[in-house]
Protein backbone atom coordinates (compact mmCIF):
# COMPACT_ATOMS: atom_id res chain seq x y z
CA UNK A 1 0.00 0.00 0.00
CA UNK A 2 1.49 3.41 -0.95
CA UNK A 3 2.18 5.38 2.37
CA UNK A 4 -0.15 8.45 1.64
CA UNK A 5 2.98 10.73 4.40
CA UNK A 6 5.13 10.35 0.70
CA UNK A 7 2.77 12.90 -1.11
CA UNK A 8 5.77 15.34 -0.75
CA UNK A 9 8.01 13.98 -3.38
CA UNK A 10 6.89 13.18 -7.24
CA UNK A 11 8.38 9.87 -8.41
CA UNK A 12 8.51 10.07 -12.25
CA UNK A 13 9.56 12.28 -15.16
CA UNK A 14 7.74 13.27 -18.54
CA UNK A 15 7.67 9.70 -19.24
CA UNK A 16 4.80 8.15 -17.40
CA UNK A 17 5.70 4.81 -15.06
CA UNK A 18 2.68 2.96 -17.49
CA UNK A 19 5.09 3.03 -20.22
CA UNK A 20 8.14 1.99 -18.59
CA UNK A 21 6.78 -1.11 -17.19
CA UNK A 22 5.27 -2.01 -20.58
CA UNK A 23 8.25 -1.99 -22.41
CA UNK A 24 10.10 -3.33 -19.16
CA UNK A 25 7.26 -6.74 -19.96
CA UNK A 26 7.11 -6.47 -23.62
CA UNK A 27 11.11 -5.40 -25.10
CA UNK A 28 14.04 -7.11 -25.63
CA UNK A 29 16.30 -8.22 -23.14
CA UNK A 30 17.82 -5.00 -23.71
CA UNK A 31 15.03 -2.86 -23.78
CA UNK A 32 13.87 -4.14 -21.04
CA UNK A 33 17.08 -3.42 -18.91
CA UNK A 34 17.29 0.05 -20.03
CA UNK A 35 13.08 0.26 -18.59
CA UNK A 36 14.16 -0.77 -15.16
CA UNK A 37 17.73 1.29 -15.14
CA UNK A 38 15.04 4.22 -15.98
CA UNK A 39 12.86 3.17 -13.68
CA UNK A 40 15.50 2.89 -10.77
CA UNK A 41 17.38 6.39 -11.54
CA UNK A 42 13.51 7.90 -11.63
CA UNK A 43 12.74 6.72 -8.25
CA UNK A 44 15.98 7.71 -6.75
CA UNK A 45 15.78 11.63 -7.79
CA UNK A 46 12.44 12.02 -7.79
CA UNK A 47 12.04 11.17 -4.10
CA UNK A 48 14.29 13.60 -4.03
CA UNK A 49 12.35 16.58 -5.47
CA UNK A 50 10.29 18.79 -2.96
CA UNK A 51 5.93 19.65 -3.85
CA UNK A 52 6.16 22.17 -1.28
CA UNK A 53 9.26 25.02 -1.48
CA UNK A 54 8.90 28.17 0.27
CA UNK A 55 8.68 31.01 -2.38
CA UNK A 56 11.13 33.68 -1.79
CA UNK A 57 9.84 37.48 -1.97
CA UNK A 58 8.76 38.32 -5.68
CA UNK A 59 10.51 40.40 -7.75
CA UNK A 60 9.07 41.58 -10.64
CA UNK A 61 10.76 45.02 -11.50
CA UNK A 62 13.37 43.82 -13.98
CA UNK A 63 13.66 40.75 -15.86
CA UNK A 64 15.94 38.21 -14.42
CA UNK A 65 16.62 35.76 -17.41
CA UNK A 66 19.63 33.44 -16.42
CA UNK A 67 20.56 30.52 -18.10
CA UNK A 68 23.26 28.15 -17.24
CA UNK A 69 23.62 25.04 -19.91
CA UNK A 70 25.84 21.53 -18.56
CA UNK A 71 26.84 18.67 -20.36
CA UNK A 72 26.45 16.03 -17.79
CA UNK A 73 28.98 13.05 -20.31
CA UNK A 74 26.71 10.36 -19.89
CA UNK A 75 27.23 10.39 -16.27
CA UNK A 76 24.75 10.91 -13.43
CA UNK A 77 27.12 14.10 -11.58
CA UNK A 78 25.09 17.04 -11.56
CA UNK A 79 25.50 19.50 -13.16
CA UNK A 80 28.78 18.49 -15.07
CA UNK A 81 30.42 20.86 -17.42
CA UNK A 82 29.19 24.29 -18.21
CA UNK A 83 28.84 24.69 -21.75
CA UNK A 84 26.69 27.54 -22.36
CA UNK A 85 25.36 30.22 -20.44
CA UNK A 86 23.21 33.36 -21.07
CA UNK A 87 23.62 35.74 -24.09
CA UNK A 88 26.18 32.91 -25.67
CA UNK A 89 25.60 31.66 -29.16
CA UNK A 90 25.19 28.41 -30.30
CA UNK A 91 27.46 25.69 -28.93
CA UNK A 92 26.88 23.10 -32.15
CA UNK A 93 25.96 20.28 -29.58
CA UNK A 94 22.03 20.19 -30.43
CA UNK A 95 20.29 19.13 -27.19
CA UNK A 96 22.56 21.66 -25.55
CA UNK A 97 20.83 24.55 -27.95
CA UNK A 98 17.51 22.89 -27.72
CA UNK A 99 17.34 22.94 -23.73
CA UNK A 100 18.67 26.91 -23.86
CA UNK A 101 16.30 27.49 -26.36
CA UNK A 102 13.32 25.97 -24.45
CA UNK A 103 14.83 27.91 -21.10
CA UNK A 104 14.53 30.40 -22.54
CA UNK A 105 10.80 30.05 -23.87
CA UNK A 106 9.61 28.89 -20.98
CA UNK A 107 10.75 32.36 -18.53
CA UNK A 108 9.37 34.29 -21.90
CA UNK A 109 6.15 32.82 -22.06
CA UNK A 110 6.02 33.07 -17.90
CA UNK A 111 7.22 36.52 -17.91
CA UNK A 112 5.11 38.26 -20.84
CA UNK A 113 2.47 36.80 -20.45
CA UNK A 114 1.89 36.36 -16.12
CA UNK A 115 4.85 39.17 -15.26
CA UNK A 116 6.35 35.94 -13.69
CA UNK A 117 9.95 35.85 -12.60
CA UNK A 118 11.49 32.45 -13.62
CA UNK A 119 10.18 29.34 -11.85
CA UNK A 120 9.79 30.94 -8.59
CA UNK A 121 8.84 34.81 -9.26
CA UNK A 122 12.49 36.00 -7.81
CA UNK A 123 14.95 35.41 -10.68
CA UNK A 124 15.73 31.98 -10.24
CA UNK A 125 18.63 30.48 -12.93
CA UNK A 126 17.30 28.05 -15.20
CA UNK A 127 19.81 25.45 -15.15
CA UNK A 128 19.99 22.27 -17.50
CA UNK A 129 22.39 19.24 -17.69
CA UNK A 130 22.25 17.19 -20.95
CA UNK A 131 23.43 13.84 -22.55
CA UNK A 132 22.27 12.59 -18.52
CA UNK A 133 23.27 8.73 -17.52
CA UNK A 134 23.49 6.07 -20.33
CA UNK A 135 20.55 5.62 -22.90
CA UNK A 136 18.00 7.61 -20.02
CA UNK A 137 14.88 7.49 -21.34
CA UNK A 138 13.58 10.76 -19.17
CA UNK A 139 13.69 14.19 -18.30
CA UNK A 140 13.20 15.84 -15.22
CA UNK A 141 12.80 19.07 -13.16
CA UNK A 142 14.56 17.55 -9.23
CA UNK A 143 13.63 20.52 -7.54
CA UNK A 144 16.64 22.53 -8.42
CA UNK A 145 17.34 22.06 -12.43
CA UNK A 146 16.15 19.98 -15.25
CA UNK A 147 17.66 17.09 -17.10
CA UNK A 148 17.84 15.17 -20.03
CA UNK A 149 18.73 11.52 -21.41
CA UNK A 150 19.80 11.35 -24.71
CA UNK A 151 16.89 8.56 -25.13
CA UNK A 152 17.90 5.12 -26.38
CA UNK A 153 17.43 5.55 -30.21
CA UNK A 154 14.95 2.78 -30.40
CA UNK A 155 11.85 4.07 -29.02
CA UNK A 156 13.00 7.17 -27.53
CA UNK A 157 14.56 9.87 -28.90
CA UNK A 158 16.38 12.77 -27.47
CA UNK A 159 14.60 14.34 -24.64
CA UNK A 160 15.22 18.07 -25.53
CA UNK A 161 13.54 17.64 -29.18
CA UNK A 162 9.87 18.72 -27.57
CA UNK A 163 10.00 22.31 -26.21
CA UNK A 164 6.51 21.67 -24.40
CA UNK A 165 8.53 18.66 -22.43
CA UNK A 166 11.17 21.64 -20.81
CA UNK A 167 7.66 23.88 -20.15
CA UNK A 168 6.11 21.04 -18.33
CA UNK A 169 9.27 20.13 -16.11
CA UNK A 170 10.00 23.67 -15.32
CA UNK A 171 5.93 24.31 -14.03
CA UNK A 172 6.43 21.93 -11.56
CA UNK A 173 8.62 23.91 -10.37
CA UNK A 174 5.99 26.80 -10.51
CA UNK A 175 3.38 24.74 -8.95
CA UNK A 176 6.12 23.74 -6.02
CA UNK A 177 6.75 27.52 -5.17
CA UNK A 178 2.47 27.89 -5.29
CA UNK A 179 -0.02 25.84 -4.93
CA UNK A 180 2.23 22.70 -3.16
CA UNK A 181 -0.28 20.19 -4.84
CA UNK A 182 0.62 17.30 -3.43
CA UNK A 183 1.63 14.19 -5.66
CA UNK A 184 -0.78 11.92 -5.47
CA UNK A 185 -4.56 10.85 -6.89
CA UNK A 186 -6.61 14.00 -7.74
CA UNK A 187 -3.95 16.46 -6.66
CA UNK A 188 -1.27 14.52 -8.03
CA UNK A 189 -3.34 14.55 -11.08
CA UNK A 190 -3.91 18.39 -11.19
CA UNK A 191 0.00 19.11 -11.02
CA UNK A 192 0.56 16.58 -13.85
CA UNK A 193 -2.12 18.77 -15.76
CA UNK A 194 -1.07 21.89 -14.87
CA UNK A 195 2.36 21.19 -16.06
CA UNK A 196 0.77 19.89 -19.36
CA UNK A 197 -1.53 22.88 -19.57
CA UNK A 198 1.72 25.27 -19.70
CA UNK A 199 3.93 23.07 -21.44
CA UNK A 200 1.29 23.23 -23.97
CA UNK A 201 1.23 27.34 -23.63
CA UNK A 202 4.91 27.36 -24.39
CA UNK A 203 4.95 25.40 -27.44
CA UNK A 204 2.10 27.83 -29.24
CA UNK A 205 3.95 31.18 -27.21
CA UNK A 206 7.34 29.98 -28.67
CA UNK A 207 6.07 28.99 -32.54
CA UNK A 208 6.72 31.00 -35.46
CA UNK A 209 4.27 32.30 -36.30
CA UNK A 210 2.56 31.80 -32.60
CA UNK A 211 -0.80 29.05 -32.68
CA UNK A 212 -3.85 29.94 -31.38
CA UNK A 213 -5.91 27.53 -29.62
CA UNK A 214 -7.33 26.55 -32.97
CA UNK A 215 -4.40 26.00 -34.67
CA UNK A 216 -2.41 24.04 -31.50
CA UNK A 217 -2.05 20.32 -32.02
CA UNK A 218 -2.58 20.06 -28.40
CA UNK A 219 0.09 17.38 -28.14
CA UNK A 220 2.96 16.34 -25.41
CA UNK A 221 5.85 15.51 -26.44
CA UNK A 222 5.60 14.96 -29.81
CA UNK A 223 8.36 13.99 -31.67
CA UNK A 224 9.93 12.20 -28.59
CA UNK A 225 8.94 7.95 -30.14
CA UNK A 226 11.17 7.10 -33.17
CA UNK A 227 9.74 5.96 -36.41
CA UNK A 228 9.62 2.45 -35.42
CA UNK A 229 6.65 3.31 -32.32
CA UNK A 230 2.85 3.86 -33.53
CA UNK A 231 2.26 7.10 -31.57
CA UNK A 232 1.97 10.69 -32.20
CA UNK A 233 3.10 11.79 -28.63
CA UNK A 234 3.10 11.35 -24.73
CA UNK A 235 -0.84 12.75 -24.19
CA UNK A 236 -3.15 14.42 -25.98
CA UNK A 237 -5.32 17.12 -24.35
CA UNK A 238 -7.82 17.70 -27.34
CA UNK A 239 -8.37 13.55 -27.16
CA UNK A 240 -6.64 12.03 -24.22
CA UNK A 241 -6.35 7.93 -24.76
CA UNK A 242 -5.24 8.40 -28.67
CA UNK A 243 -1.69 9.84 -28.18
CA UNK A 244 0.13 5.81 -28.76
CA UNK A 245 -1.20 2.53 -29.19
CA UNK A 246 1.87 0.36 -29.70
CA UNK A 247 2.78 -3.17 -28.91
CA UNK A 248 5.69 -2.51 -27.05
CA UNK A 249 4.58 0.53 -24.94
CA UNK A 250 0.80 -0.63 -24.82
CA UNK A 251 -2.75 2.23 -25.52
CA UNK A 252 -2.68 5.60 -24.14
CA UNK A 253 -4.36 5.02 -20.77
CA UNK A 254 -5.70 8.72 -20.67
CA UNK A 255 -9.56 9.02 -19.85
CA UNK A 256 -11.44 12.42 -21.33
CA UNK A 257 -14.64 11.99 -18.69
CA UNK A 258 -14.97 11.11 -14.99
CA UNK A 259 -16.63 8.29 -16.02
CA UNK A 260 -13.61 6.83 -16.96
CA UNK A 261 -11.39 7.72 -14.23
CA UNK A 262 -9.36 5.02 -13.04
CA UNK A 263 -9.22 4.29 -9.35
CA UNK A 264 -5.72 3.21 -9.01
CA UNK A 265 -2.80 2.89 -6.09
CA UNK A 266 -0.38 2.66 -9.28
CA UNK A 267 1.37 5.49 -10.17
CA UNK A 268 0.75 7.45 -6.87
CA UNK A 269 -2.68 6.92 -7.46
CA UNK A 270 -2.77 7.50 -11.42
CA UNK A 271 -1.55 10.96 -11.54
CA UNK A 272 -0.11 10.64 -15.10
CA UNK A 273 -3.87 9.03 -16.65
CA UNK A 274 -6.36 10.99 -14.45
CA UNK A 275 -4.48 14.18 -15.52
CA UNK A 276 -6.17 13.89 -18.89
CA UNK A 277 -9.51 14.86 -17.23
CA UNK A 278 -8.24 18.38 -16.49
CA UNK A 279 -6.29 18.35 -19.72
CA UNK A 280 -9.22 17.92 -22.05
CA UNK A 281 -11.23 20.94 -19.84
CA UNK A 282 -8.46 23.16 -20.01
CA UNK A 283 -8.59 22.30 -24.04
CA UNK A 284 -12.13 22.87 -24.17
CA UNK A 285 -11.80 26.46 -22.17
CA UNK A 286 -8.63 27.58 -24.22
CA UNK A 287 -11.15 26.80 -27.93
CA UNK A 288 -14.17 28.36 -26.55
CA UNK A 289 -12.50 31.49 -25.23
CA UNK A 290 -10.43 31.02 -28.64
CA UNK A 291 -7.19 33.50 -29.82
CA UNK A 292 -4.46 32.46 -27.36
CA UNK A 293 -4.60 29.93 -25.40
CA UNK A 294 -2.18 32.21 -23.08
CA UNK A 295 -3.88 35.03 -22.95
CA UNK A 296 -7.39 34.04 -21.15
CA UNK A 297 -7.68 30.16 -20.69
CA UNK A 298 -4.27 30.25 -19.70
CA UNK A 299 -4.84 33.59 -17.37
CA UNK A 300 -7.52 31.74 -15.79
CA UNK A 301 -5.42 28.59 -14.98
CA UNK A 302 -2.22 30.79 -13.50
CA UNK A 303 -4.34 32.71 -11.21
CA UNK A 304 -6.25 29.37 -9.91
CA UNK A 305 -2.74 28.21 -8.93
CA UNK A 306 -1.86 31.16 -7.10
CA UNK A 307 -5.17 31.69 -5.58
CA UNK A 308 -4.95 30.79 -1.56
CA UNK A 309 -8.11 28.95 -1.95
CA UNK A 310 -6.59 25.99 -3.40
CA UNK A 311 -5.05 24.07 -1.02
CA UNK A 312 -2.50 20.92 -1.77
CA UNK A 313 -5.01 18.30 -1.59
CA UNK A 314 -7.36 20.42 -3.81
CA UNK A 315 -9.96 17.64 -5.67
CA UNK A 316 -11.14 18.21 -9.53
CA UNK A 317 -14.04 19.50 -7.94
CA UNK A 318 -12.39 22.26 -6.16
CA UNK A 319 -10.61 23.19 -8.90
CA UNK A 320 -13.03 23.68 -11.35
CA UNK A 321 -14.80 25.57 -9.36
CA UNK A 322 -11.83 27.88 -8.78
CA UNK A 323 -11.23 28.48 -12.39
CA UNK A 324 -15.38 28.89 -13.17
CA UNK A 325 -14.65 31.64 -10.13
CA UNK A 326 -11.85 33.24 -12.01
CA UNK A 327 -12.85 33.18 -15.43
CA UNK A 328 -15.83 35.27 -13.67
CA UNK A 329 -13.48 37.84 -12.05
CA UNK A 330 -11.37 38.25 -14.88
CA UNK A 331 -13.40 38.27 -17.61
CA UNK A 332 -16.61 38.28 -16.90
CA UNK A 333 -19.84 35.93 -16.64
CA UNK A 334 -19.69 34.47 -20.75
CA UNK A 335 -16.27 33.57 -19.72
CA UNK A 336 -17.44 31.63 -16.12
CA UNK A 337 -20.27 30.06 -18.02
CA UNK A 338 -17.93 28.41 -20.94
CA UNK A 339 -15.53 27.39 -18.00
CA UNK A 340 -18.34 25.87 -16.53
CA UNK A 341 -19.23 24.38 -19.69
CA UNK A 342 -16.17 22.90 -20.00
CA UNK A 343 -15.68 20.99 -17.00
CA UNK A 344 -19.63 19.69 -17.63
CA UNK A 345 -18.41 18.05 -20.11
CA UNK A 346 -15.48 15.88 -18.87
CA UNK A 347 -18.56 14.85 -15.65
CA UNK A 348 -17.59 17.88 -13.56
CA UNK A 349 -20.51 19.81 -12.68
CA UNK A 350 -19.79 23.74 -11.59
CA UNK A 351 -22.65 25.55 -9.72
CA UNK A 352 -21.98 29.33 -10.94
CA UNK A 353 -23.78 32.09 -9.64
CA UNK A 354 -23.54 34.13 -6.01
CA UNK A 355 -22.92 32.35 -2.80
CA UNK A 356 -23.61 34.32 -0.09
CA UNK A 357 -21.81 33.33 4.03
CA UNK A 358 -23.73 33.63 7.15
CA UNK A 359 -24.71 36.82 8.41
CA UNK A 360 -23.06 37.90 11.24
CA UNK A 361 -24.46 40.78 13.96
CA UNK A 362 -27.81 42.27 15.69
CA UNK A 363 -31.12 42.46 13.96
CA UNK A 364 -31.40 46.23 13.57
CA UNK A 365 -31.84 48.46 10.43
CA UNK A 366 -33.26 48.01 7.15
CA UNK A 367 -31.77 44.66 5.14
CA UNK A 368 -29.40 45.53 1.88
CA UNK A 369 -27.76 43.29 -0.47
CA UNK A 370 -25.30 44.45 -3.52
CA UNK A 371 -26.71 43.49 -6.81
CA UNK A 372 -23.49 42.08 -8.59
CA UNK A 373 -25.35 42.17 -11.82
CA UNK A 374 -22.58 42.75 -14.80
CA UNK A 375 -19.68 43.14 -12.54
CA UNK A 376 -16.24 42.16 -13.41
CA UNK A 377 -14.31 42.77 -9.86
CA UNK A 378 -14.62 45.08 -7.42
CA UNK A 379 -11.83 48.04 -6.91
CA UNK A 380 -12.85 49.56 -4.10
CA UNK A 381 -14.10 49.46 -0.66
CA UNK A 382 -15.13 52.58 1.51
CA UNK A 383 -15.41 51.83 5.11
CA UNK A 384 -16.63 54.31 7.55
CA UNK A 385 -15.98 54.02 11.12
CA UNK A 386 -15.04 54.64 14.79
CA UNK A 387 -16.50 52.83 17.76
CA UNK A 388 -18.20 50.82 15.66
CA UNK A 389 -18.33 49.89 11.63
CA UNK A 390 -20.46 52.79 10.46
CA UNK A 391 -21.11 51.54 6.48
CA UNK A 392 -19.56 50.11 3.90
CA UNK A 393 -19.76 50.91 0.02
CA UNK A 394 -18.12 48.74 -2.55
CA UNK A 395 -17.01 50.32 -6.30
CA UNK A 396 -16.34 47.93 -8.79
CA UNK A 397 -15.25 47.43 -12.75
CA UNK A 398 -17.81 46.11 -15.05
CA UNK A 399 -17.95 44.31 -17.68
CA UNK A 400 -18.56 46.82 -19.81
CA UNK A 401 -15.02 48.95 -18.32
CA UNK A 402 -16.82 51.50 -16.95
CA UNK A 403 -17.02 51.92 -13.29
CA UNK A 404 -20.06 51.93 -10.68
CA UNK A 405 -20.50 52.44 -7.37
CA UNK A 406 -23.34 51.11 -4.82
CA UNK A 407 -24.80 52.52 -2.61
CA UNK A 408 -23.63 53.13 1.13
CA UNK A 409 -24.78 50.83 3.20
CA UNK A 410 -25.02 52.63 7.21
CA UNK A 411 -24.89 55.91 8.67
CA UNK A 412 -22.35 59.19 7.67
CA UNK A 413 -20.64 58.51 11.35
CA UNK A 414 -16.82 58.21 11.99
CA UNK A 415 -14.32 58.23 9.75
CA UNK A 416 -13.33 57.00 6.13
CA UNK A 417 -11.03 54.94 4.73
CA UNK A 418 -10.97 53.29 1.13
CA UNK A 419 -9.06 50.34 0.32
CA UNK A 420 -8.11 50.45 -3.52
CA UNK A 421 -7.41 46.91 -4.91
CA UNK A 422 -4.93 45.90 -7.47
CA UNK A 423 -5.93 45.09 -10.78
CA UNK A 424 -5.19 41.48 -9.71
CA UNK A 425 -6.31 41.49 -5.93
CA UNK A 426 -9.13 40.04 -4.52
CA UNK A 427 -10.76 39.29 -1.37
CA UNK A 428 -10.04 36.40 0.38
CA UNK A 429 -11.86 36.79 3.91
CA UNK A 430 -13.75 38.72 5.77
CA UNK A 431 -13.53 39.00 9.32
CA UNK A 432 -13.71 41.22 13.11
CA UNK A 433 -15.78 41.30 15.79
CA UNK A 434 -19.12 41.30 16.07
CA UNK A 435 -22.20 41.93 18.42
CA UNK A 436 -25.64 43.85 17.97
CA UNK A 437 -23.59 45.71 15.72
CA UNK A 438 -20.69 45.10 13.10
CA UNK A 439 -17.93 46.32 16.12
CA UNK A 440 -14.59 45.66 13.64
CA UNK A 441 -13.83 44.69 9.96
CA UNK A 442 -11.02 43.12 8.67
CA UNK A 443 -10.81 42.70 4.84
CA UNK A 444 -8.21 39.83 4.19
CA UNK A 445 -6.94 39.63 0.19
CA UNK A 446 -4.30 37.38 -1.98
CA UNK A 447 -2.12 40.11 -1.30
CA UNK A 448 -2.27 41.47 2.26
CA UNK A 449 -4.79 42.21 5.20
CA UNK A 450 -6.68 45.54 5.55
CA UNK A 451 -7.56 46.94 8.99
CA UNK A 452 -9.04 46.70 11.61
CA UNK A 453 -11.67 49.00 11.13
CA UNK A 454 -13.82 49.90 14.26
CA UNK A 455 -13.78 49.34 17.70
CA UNK A 456 -13.09 46.13 20.34
CA UNK A 457 -16.75 45.43 21.23
CA UNK A 458 -18.82 42.53 20.53
CA UNK A 459 -16.93 38.61 19.59
CA UNK A 460 -15.08 37.28 17.05
CA UNK A 461 -16.10 36.25 13.73
CA UNK A 462 -14.95 34.84 10.22
CA UNK A 463 -16.55 34.34 6.98
CA UNK A 464 -15.02 32.32 5.87
CA UNK A 465 -14.13 29.74 4.24
CA UNK A 466 -15.26 31.22 1.25
CA UNK A 467 -16.86 30.09 -1.94
CA UNK A 468 -15.06 31.55 -4.37
CA UNK A 469 -13.72 35.92 -4.32
CA UNK A 470 -15.76 38.01 -2.28
CA UNK A 471 -17.39 41.37 -4.69
CA UNK A 472 -20.19 42.22 -2.45
CA UNK A 473 -21.91 42.21 0.56
CA UNK A 474 -25.74 41.72 2.34
CA UNK A 475 -26.63 42.23 5.83
CA UNK A 476 -29.18 44.98 7.75
CA UNK A 477 -27.83 48.61 8.37
CA UNK A 478 -29.04 52.25 9.82
CA UNK A 479 -27.23 54.31 11.74
CA UNK A 480 -24.40 51.62 11.64
CA UNK A 481 -23.65 48.88 10.06
CA UNK A 482 -25.87 46.43 11.96
CA UNK A 483 -25.36 43.17 10.51
CA UNK A 484 -23.18 41.58 7.40
CA UNK A 485 -22.13 38.49 5.36
CA UNK A 486 -20.16 38.22 1.73
CA UNK A 487 -21.16 37.21 -1.57
CA UNK A 488 -19.41 36.13 -3.98
CA UNK A 489 -19.76 34.75 -7.30
CA UNK A 490 -18.54 31.75 -9.30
Amino acid sequence: MRDMNDHRHSVFGIVPPYILDAISKNGTPDERDIALQTLDRDLAIRSARPTFIEAPPPSRGLQNKRREVYNANHGTGLPGTLVRTEGQGPSGDVEVDEAYDGLGATFDLYWNAYNRNSVDDAGMTLIASVHYDQDYNNAEWNGQQMLFGDGDGQIFNRFTIAIDIIGHELTHGVTAYTAHLEYHDQPGALNESISDVFGSLVKQYAATPQQTADQADWLIGAGIFTSRIHGTALRSMKAPGTAFNDPLIGKDPQPAHMSNYDNTTDDNGGVHTNSGIPNHAFYLVATALGGYAWEKAGRIWYETLRDPHLTPTAQFQDFANLTAANASRLFGDAAGQAVANAWQQVGINVATGTHRTPQVGGGGGQPFADDLTGVKRLTKLTIRHGAYVDAIQCTWQMNDGSSHTGAQHGGAGGRQDVITFAADEYIVGVSGRAGAYVDQLVIKTNKRTYGPYGGNGGKPFDLGPLAAHTTGFFGRSGRYLDALGAISVS
